[in-house]
């Protein structure tokens, strides 16, 4: 057996135990960093050790390393980000309508910039006011009453 041989294969199976390991990781990011970390561990070990025991060994500690390192950054950003309450805590930003002559109709910040009748909210009965949401019809898109 060739010594490329002998390294290619304990690399495929290094690299099926990484992804073997990310798939099993909690979050997405925690995946990323087993996978990494089992590729740089498994190289490692083929190049430290001298057979194919010592690239699977390494792959394993490589996925762990990275995992747990991965899960530890994620810990510290949700504790840094509680830690801020004067961040927003919402994930969508809605742009605002713009105001008309008339006080019940707003023209739709979305292309093609429909007029939109605000003087009625089905959800209410009541006309929207400033600050209420409304979808543009004609796409269907969510919007910020002025």
């Amino acid at each position: 057996m060739t010594s490329t041989t002998k390294l290619f294969r304990p690399a495929v199976t290094a690299l099926a135990a990484a992804s073997l390991v990310s798939f099993s990781s909690c979050t997405p990011y925690q995946a990323q960093g087993a996978g990494v970390g089992a590729l740089a561990g498994g190289a490692i070990g083929a190049l430290a050790g001298d057979d194919r025991g010592d690239v699977l060994k390494g792959a394993a500690l490589g996925a762990a390393a990275g995992a747990g390192a991965a899960a530890l950054k994620e810990q510290h950003d949700k504790k840094k980000e509680s830690q801020n309450p004067s961040r927003p805590k919402t994930s969508r930003h809605h742009p605002t309508g713009y105001k008309t002559q008339n006080p019940f109709q707003i023209i739709s910040p979305f292309k093609p910039n429909n007029l939109i009748d605000i003087s009625k909210n089905p959800k209410t009965g009541q006309p929207f006011v400033s600050g209420d949401y409304a979808k543009d019809p004609s796409n269907g898109q969510i919007f910020r009453i002025p």
